[in-house]
């Protein structure tokens, strides 16, 4: 397990960017619980952490595609003429485990 983070550092219905072990995570706080999944978008990179949150979504500032931050499972792609023209769609997001030990976050990879 690694210390990302402090409890704090991350307000509830908030989403943060962290390096860690040279991995870009995201780490949300959803009524008090934290997850973790990988916070670079795997169709073209978009950083997810500045990306639109809202109700357990994130979206990607890139091109749109949204991942449910609590599994990781995208739930909607980008649009049909982008993955023509990208050469392909997105793909689920790496999820890993989380847990709280003395007001820290520590994720498992």
């Amino acid at each position: 397990m690694e210390k990302v983070c402090n409890v704090s550092d991350i307000p509830e219905g908030a989403i943060r960017g962290f390096t860690v072990k040279f991995r870009y995570l995201l780490l949300a706080n959803l009524g008090g619980k934290f997850y973790a999944v990988d916070a670079v978008c795997p169709h073209m990179g978009g950083y997810l952490p500045i990306g639109k949150f809202e109700n357990g979504i994130v979206t990607c500032p890139v091109h749109g595609s949204q991942y449910d931050v609590k599994t990781g499972k995208l739930v909607k792609d980008v649009p049909g003429f982008l993955k023509i023209v990208t050469g392909g769609g997105s793909r689920d997001l790496n999820s890993y485990n989380v847990e709280i030990e003395n007001n820290s976050v520590f994720v498992k990879f």
